[in-house]
């Protein structure tokens, strides 16, 4: 986990998965520019071959976002789930937004 010092990549791209709860793209890409925090997930091969970026945010309507994207050697992120935060994420976006900038 660390803060997420205005992260930004060349372009994005998405999976069919990233788009199935409604969030738009615009919304994903304010979270993932704007976040105050990003957690890594381990790649773990052969399921997970690689490292995931977890964004959690708000989108520019201040509604809370959840977003996992994999940083693509070509500078992109390749965004593979992007959902409305659950319950799960709170405590620790809660937290995040009390740290100094």
């Amino acid at each position: 986990m660390g803060h997420n010092p205005g992260r930004r990549y060349l372009s994005y791209s998405w999976t069919a998965s990233a788009r199935k709860h409604g969030i738009r793209r615009a919304q994903v890409r304010h979270v993932v520019e704007t976040s105050r925090v990003v957690f890594v997930r381990p790649a773990d091969p052969p399921t997970r071959p690689d490292e995931a970026l977890l964004f959690l945010g708000d989108d520019s309507a201040r509604q809370p976002i959840e977003v996992v994207g994999i940083e693509m050697d070509d500078g992109r992120l390749r965004i593979i789930h992007a959902m409305p935060m659950r319950r799960g994420y709170r405590a620790l976006y809660e937290e995040a937004t009390q740290w100094p900038q």
